[in-house]
Formats: structure tokens, sequence, C-alpha cells
């Protein structure tokens, strides 16, 4: 329903990281058939006290992250009009908060990663961030009873963390291995996991790597590709809007908040323990998932891994008890599988990211490997 009022809303968000992206496209969402809003997306910088003093916006959708106490206290002024979309330890006075679970989150990473069979378990997080630690927390805690020492740096700071690279490196150096370690995020991971390869530790023989937020382009920037904890930070930004609509519409008055769930975990090669005992078919396989948006057959995989064909297929039979082709269109599906939970993917986009000419064809494929059409494993949750 529609008002005269225009209202202006200012979102204080960087917009660089995959989390603050998404954010921002569940605010797109839901104020798109708003015409009343007058949305200025202000990165946070030193002058966005000034910003909100000027600009005078009617609410605010912020992160705390990078801003100056001046400007918190300017975000703090605006009570229940401010919705804080990171962490709830560091949302402002009456603000509300709508973001993610992260003790769940951590907890998740710990069941995840217990399930590997390592021997010994790590977490790497930033000192003084709210989120982090309560990450970092849940882990170890989840773990406490299975693995009495869950070993921990904290760095002193995310942007200045050239200047612990040695610290950290000895710290990867001494765990013990084969470790699973949890980092606060993609982007971390990514840093974690060059650090190890430029010391010769093996990813994931000797530490399985895992992220949040399934940053796709950071997890596959990364080489072995970085698993990680997707989370659900489009509904952020939906349920952050929605409640600054309901409160400037004087439909709440009250603050609160809101924690989300984590969605789950994206296996990539960081956490996947070799295939088969035969590393001609583990590379092959590893071929198969680089290239799955492709158009590939067994001949192709063959000669990506440098043996004949004929070979290939004996090297799978012995090793596997299937063919190449058969192991490629499985992958094929459990990739489709991933991409069904975005509801903003057609079965179109899709196909075309599983490597199959059409929709039809992958609705062909997905029922032949679990009995269900792509359309049907969408709509049971169970299925997942």
């Amino acid at each position: 329903m529609s008002s005269n009022k225009l209202y202006r809303v200012a979102v204080i968000m960087d917009g660089r990281v995959e989390y603050e992206r998404e954010v921002l496209r569940g605010i797109r969402e839901y104020s798109t058939d708003r015409g009343e809003w007058l949305i200025r997306l202000e990165p946070p910088r030193n002058d966005t006290a000034e910003f909100l003093s000027e600009w005078k916006p009617d609410g605010v959708l912020y992160q705390s992250a990078g801003l100056t106490r001046g400007a918190l206290r300017a975000v703090k002024q605006f009570a229940e009009k401010a919705i804080h979309v990171s962490d709830v330890g560091e949302s402002q006075g009456r603000s509300s908060f709508v973001g993610m679970d992260n003790a769940k989150i951590g907890s998740m990473a710990a069941d995840y990663l217990e399930g590997l069979g390592r021997g010994s378990f790590a977490f790497i997080g930033v000192k003084d961030s709210g989120f982090s630690e309560r990450r970092g927390k849940a882990f170890a805690s989840r773990l406490s009873s299975r693995s009495p020492v869950v070993k921990s740096h904290l760095l002193k700071g995310w942007h200045s963390r050239r200047q612990e690279e040695m610290e950290v490196a000895g710290f990867l150096r001494e765990l013990p291995k084969p470790c699973a370690l949890f980092a606060t995020h993609d982007e971390c991971a990514l840093w974690l996991s060059t650090l190890c390869r430029g010391m010769g530790i093996r990813i994931p023989e000797d530490i399985a790597i895992l992220g949040v937020d399934n940053d796709e382009l950071i997890c596959e920037l990364a080489w072995p590709t970085i698993s990680s904890v997707a989370v659900p930070s489009r509904q952020v930004g939906f349920e952050a809007s929605q409640l600054l609509d309901e409160v400037l519409r004087g439909e709440r008055g009250d603050s609160r908040s809101t924690l989300l769930s984590p969605v789950g975990i994206v296996t990539r090669d960081s956490t996947r323990s070799p295939e088969t005992s035969d590393e001609c078919v583990n590379r092959a396989i590893r071929f198969m998932r680089d290239h799955l948006s492709k158009s590939i057959n067994a001949g192709d995989v063959a000669r990506g891994v440098g043996v004949s064909r004929r070979l290939l297929e004996r090297k799978f039979k012995v090793a596997m008890e299937r063919s190449p082709l058969a192991v490629l269109q499985t992958l094929r599906v459990e990739r489709a599988k991933v991409l069904l939970a975005d509801p903003d993917l057609t079965l179109a986009a899709i196909a075309d990211q599983c490597g199959c000419s059409d929709a039809s064809q992958l609705i062909v494929r997905f029922r032949r490997e679990t009995g269900i059409t792509p359309g049907e494993f969408r709509r049971s949750p169970g299925e997942r």
C-alpha cells in the first residue's frame, strides 16, 4: 500500500563482499515496489556522521564495521529506526537487529568438520569482532566433549593481517596434522589456503579448511576451492527492510532481534578427501568438477588428465565400479541440487551451469539419478 510520504532510507554498507551484496539484493527485493523509498547507499567513512546530519534520513540500515565512534553515536540517535544487519552484539542503543545466528554457524562448522575424521581442530578469527568471536566460541564449545583442545588464533585486525602473516604461518605449521580448520569467513579461508600452499602444507590432506558466506568468487579463486557455510544473507536484507518499513509506518515501535540460521554446507575441494586410492581417477574427478558447466564427455576428461579413454574407463571400473560418464552425470546432479536452493535461478540457468543443453535435459538427468524432478526437489526441503 502506497503512502504520500517519501521515506529517505540510508544504507550504510560497503557492498564489497558477497554477504553485503546479498544483503543489498534483499533490500532491493523488498523496496522494488515501494516507490516511496528513496535509498542512498553510503560506505562507512570518516564523514558518515556528517552525512546523516545533512541528508536527514527517516531510517537507517547499517553495518557497524568501519564506522567511527562519532558515526555510531549518530546512528544511535535513530533508535528503533536504525536496523543493524551484521551482529547482534554490535547494535547501537535501541537499534533492532536482523542477521546471522553466529553461534549456530560455529556449531554447524564443528559438526561438519568432525565428520571428516581429523585428529585435531583449529579456528582462526578476528579479535574484538563480535560475529567472529561468537563463531569461534560455539565451534570450540561444540567440540569440547569430543576434542578437549581446539587451537585458536585471533588476528588483531583483519585489515592489518599482513603484519601477522609470519605468526599465522607458524601457527599453521605447528598444528597437529591431519587437522580440520574453521576460518571465520571466506576471505580468511582464501588467505589461509594461500599461506598453506606457500609452505607446502597440503589441502585437504594436511589441513581441511572451511569458510563462511559461500562467496562463490572468493571460494573458487582458491586452489583447491574452498568449502563454506552458506548463510541466508539476502533474507537478512529483506527482513531488515520489512522491519524498518513497519517502524516508519508506525506499525511497530519496539526494537527486536532476529537471528537467522545458516542454510548448510557447500562442499568443495578444501574439505574433500581423495575419492579413491587411484590418483588418476582423483584427478579425473577434479577435472569434472572444474568443468561441470561445460558440455564435456569421457573423452574430454581423459584428455584433460593425459590418459587414453580406454585406460580411464578401466581405472574407473576398478576404483569406483562405475564409468566416468556415470560419475560425471552424478556430479552434474549434485551441482544442480546446490543451485536449486536459490529460488531466483530458473531451470534453464541451472541447466547452463550444469553442462546441460536445456532445462529438459536437466530434468531427464535429474529424474534418472534421483527419481524426482528438479521442481519436486526444490519444493521438498527434506530431500536436500
